[in-house]
């Protein structure tokens, strides 16, 4: 079997989670004769680097070679990457039989989002997804602002990567009850498969039994809100407090940044805790690299897992392995790998007095009754999550997957909204209506009709409205195409575009329906592509596409999957050139004519929403967007646009309701309708191009060095005192 794997971690570079549960899964994998290829994202590369490793193909490449920093996000950039690599790689070498990917930041989102846009390279590889630690999970409990983007937005991508994977694994049945408690997880192939881990070096047993009566307490991990640095640090104040005289350890990074207080984790403990750690009962260390920690932890020989959240963590089977006794919070995936009392202990952070009281019991225990623990831990990791264990179990699953996959036929959006359910039939034998509303564009409109006609999708007419053009040279341009066999000219007076595009659908003759700006300009395959995806979903009822602005903008515009809530703040979909089900236009999409200066087509993608109608962007610049300074969107002042705004609120006051807490925190953070990507990093001086370019490139080297993030921070705070 062809096994790929993304993730954004692998050994010896990273040692995480994520990290080492890539490693044993490809060792386990290699192990029984499946080629493995693991692709990391590695900004340290210059292009990408290609290593045999003695369990895999190992593929470093440097997101920036995808050359979609300019228009997206850090994040989002680096799975836009992802999948630009894979389709480089399955263009040059096929297709694997299956691709795995982590879930957190989403790195599958644009992989799963082709695919489900029906792209041939990728449409029929089963994608599975493996869920570690969502960032919109993990946020809430480490306090960063959820609502504020690109946070909101990295956790969309992780919300759709997780509905839309073709299978979905999670270690443990903690973390599905997590998430199922914050949204509607509608991926029915769902399975709980534990981490697979084999100790590569077990302690010797004298050296266990030299340890074991040692009441020095360890925790290992990193210091984050998460992982409950700040609830076990004060249960040992309190004990501490009361004549508890055994120090506590606490060994990994420290560099994590607690949002609230603007400062790193390792400083704001060792402020607080000051006094502690000077009389040595407290101690703090960095971290230790892999190969270290046997010999660092090997006089140590009981351990604190205090985490407030978690999923199924690899110290605990690492730790248990080794032998060690472990104390861990019920608050987490690590509660379902420990036996309490006999090959661990748990502990209930709701519970008063139950970590106090659990301390006290493994702090007591004779040297029979500890070795006894020690010994079930290390068994219990061996026999149940042995590659032997794990491998059969897995590899069932992933041969029934390749078996049985099929493209669905339902599109997997984030949410399944309430309300109106529209059944739309596409009829007029495949035949797509182009309308182009005109007013005075005649310098435009040959180029504009020319992009049409120059389309791979043949079955087609286009319509021009001609909304009671004045000047005479729009008139004579018009009049080479009124006797074109493809085109039809409709002439009215003048009422403006929302009632000259509802006239043209209503006058088509097409199932399949499309609206063009006369100065703007489609590629060849747009309309082929969006018909492809309309007539193969029965809930995706229109279709854009990312746009390029030409003239005077040189920009690229990502558009997205109009969802909501995100739709209810800003317009994420290239709304005036959208290719629709006709009759899906017409049952909700219909342009309000009260909009008399823009926002007609932002209003009608809110409207269809409202009807439970649903849309679909194509990642891929299928669409130019003609820039005019004198254009009538660009005349438009904020103020206005912010009236316009509590216009669409008003109409559909109902369906914001539903949203409310959602669109009024995404409102705390930007403006309704001041911005259209998600992705970006909210950073000072983006509004400065020169600046703003260095900023974006510098944030990734920024977000990976300690001491650059320090900086950061303090930067961030003089330019808050200005």
């Amino acid at each position: 079997m062809n096994y790929w794997i993304l993730t954004t971690e692998y050994p010896p570079f990273f040692g995480g989670g994520i990290s080492t549960y890539c490693y044993h899964t490809a060792c386990m994998l290699s192990e029984q004769g499946h080629a493995l290829t693991v692709f990391v994202n590695d900004r340290s590369v210059e292009n990408t680097t290609i290593e045999k490793l003695p369990e895999a193909r190992l593929i470093r490449f440097n997101p920036s070679i995808a050359k979609a920093d300019a228009f997206l996000g850090n994040e989002t950039a680096i799975s836009y990457a992802f999948a630009w690599l894979v389709k480089e790689f399955i263009e040059k070498e096929g297709k694997p039989d299956v691709i795995e990917s982590q879930d957190y930041n989403g790195i599958a989102y644009f992989l799963l989002q082709y695919k489900y846009c029906l792209f041939d390279w990728c449409r029929d590889v089963p994608v599975v997804v493996t869920m570690h630690s969502p960032n919109f999970l993990y946020m809430e409990y480490n306090e960063l602002p959820l609502y504020k983007q690109p946070n909101y937005w990295i956790g969309e991508m992780e919300r759709f990567s997780i509905q839309a994977a073709d299978m979905l694994l999670s270690p443990s049945e903690y973390l599905i009850s997590e998430l199922k408690k914050r949204f509607v997880i509608n991926n029915s192939n769902l399975h709980v498969l534990p981490n697979p881990y084999k100790a590569e070096e077990l302690i010797h047993q004298p050296v266990v039994h030299s340890a074991i009566l040692n009441n020095d307490l360890t925790f290992y991990g990193k210091l984050s809100p998460q992982k409950g640095t700040f609830e076990i640090l004060e249960k040992f104040q309190e004990l501490w407090e009361s004549g508890f005289d055994k120090s506590f350890t606490m060994v990994g990074g420290q560099d994590i940044v607690f949002p609230p207080l603007g400062k790193t984790m390792g400083k704001i403990v060792r402020k607080k805790y000051e006094k502690y750690i000077r009389t040595g009962l407290l101690k703090l260390k960095g971290r230790v690299a892999p190969a270290d920690r046997a010999t660092l932890f090997a006089g140590s020989a009981i351990f604190i897992v205090p985490s407030i959240v978690d999923n199924l963590p690899y110290v605990v089977m690492e730790l248990m392995a080794q032998g060690k006794i472990l104390i861990v919070s019920k608050q987490g995936g690590q509660a379902e790998i420990i036996s309490n009392t006999a090959d661990g202990f748990i502990f209930d952070y709701d519970s008063p007095g139950s970590f106090e009281k659990t301390l006290h019991n493994v702090i007591k225990l004779g040297k029979e009754e500890r070795l006894s623990v020690s010994e079930k831990a290390s068994k219990k990791i061996k026999d149940q999550y042995s590659y032997e264990k794990i491998y059969p179990v897995k590899i069932r699953l992933i041969e029934k997957l390749i078996k049985e996959h099929v493209t669905p036929q339902q599109f997997p959006f984030i949410r399944t909204l309430p309300g109106k359910k529209q059944s739309v039939d596409i009829s007029g034998k495949g035949l797509l209506s182009v309308v182009i509303p005109f007013y005075n564009l005649g310098d435009y409109l040959n180029e504009t009709v020319q992009s049409v006609l120059n389309s791979t999708y043949k079955a087609l007419e286009i319509i021009i409205v001609n909304d009671g053009s004045t000047d005479p040279q729009s008139i004579e341009v018009l009049k080479q195409y009124r006797n074109h066999k493809l085109i039809t000219i409709i002439d009215k007076k003048n009422t403006g575009l929302a009632d000259t595009r509802n006239l043209g659908a209503e006058m088509v003759k097409g199932g399949l329906l499309a609206f063009l700006d006369a100065d703007d300009t489609v590629e060849d395959t747009y309309y082929e592509k969006a018909i492809s995806i309309l007539n193969h979903y029965e809930n995706v009822h229109f279709v854009g596409a990312w746009t390029r602005y030409f003239g005077d903008s040189k920009n690229t515009w990502p558009t997205f999957n109009p969802e909501a809530p995100l739709i209810l703040t800003h317009n994420s979909i290239n709304s005036s050139a959208l290719v629709y089900k006709r009759d899906a236009f017409l049952i909700g999409g219909k342009n309000d004519v009260d909009f008399k200066i823009g926002l007609e087509d932002y209003e009608s993608v809110v409207h269809m929403k409202v009807n439970g109608l649903n849309g679909v962007a194509i990642p891929e610049v299928l669409f130019n967007y003609r820039v005019r300074r004198n254009s009538m969107i660009k005349k438009s002042t904020q103020e206005v646009r912010a009236d316009y705004y509590q216009k669409i609120f008003k109409k559909h006051q109902s369906f914001f309701a539903i949203f409310d807490k959602e669109v009024n925190a995404l409102n705390v953070y930007k403006k309704p309708l001041t911005f259209d990507n998600s992705t970006l990093d909210d950073y000072p001086f983006q509004n400065i191009p020169l600046i703003s370019n260095l900023v974006r490139k510098a944030i990734p080297v920024i977000k990976s060095n300690s001491n650059l993030k320090n900086a950061a921070l303090l930067l961030k705070k003089l330019l808050k005192k200005q």
